[in-house]
């Protein structure tokens, strides 16, 4: 029996050179050419000045933990084997409060603590897709 995968991400409109990134292993995020903040997640407008010019800047992937969570309870069949797994917010060292939702891998969730220092790491979907996740320092 085949195993089952989480749901393949899809991009949506505009987001495709922040995926293609992920496929070669590197993070990179929309910073506005106006005020020269990032934003996440992507948008056609600066969510700080409503500036439209934007590039896609590389990130080195460092942050620390803002917030975490332990999923003990499968809520898709594809998350059975996996549980117990870590959601976690990280706090980007690149901006203040620039923080993005992923998975906290290899680590015992009793050693996660708040503000610790966590790294970039990417898994591969079963698709193909690469998927950044952190691991702690």
């Amino acid at each position: 029996m085949t195993a089952l995968a989480f749901p393949y991400p899809i991009p949506e409109y505009g987001t495709e050179p922040y995926w293609q990134a992920c496929n070669e292993e590197r993070l990179v995020m929309q910073r506005c050419a106006a005020c020269d903040r990032f934003r996440w997640t992507p948008a056609p407008l600066c969510t700080f000045c409503a500036h439209d010019g934007y590039d896609w800047a590389p990130l080195s992937g460092e942050g620390r933990v803002h917030t975490w969570t332990v999923i003990t309870h499968a809520v898709h069949p594809a998350a059975v084997a996996r549980v117990p797994y870590v959601v976690v917010e990280v706090e980007l060292a690149a901006q203040a409060n620039l923080r993005m939702i992923s998975n906290l891998i290899d680590c015992d969730p009793q050693a996660i603590r708040f503000d610790a220092a966590v790294a970039l790491a990417f898994t591969q979907h079963p698709d193909g897709q690469k998927l950044p996740v952190f691991r702690l320092a």
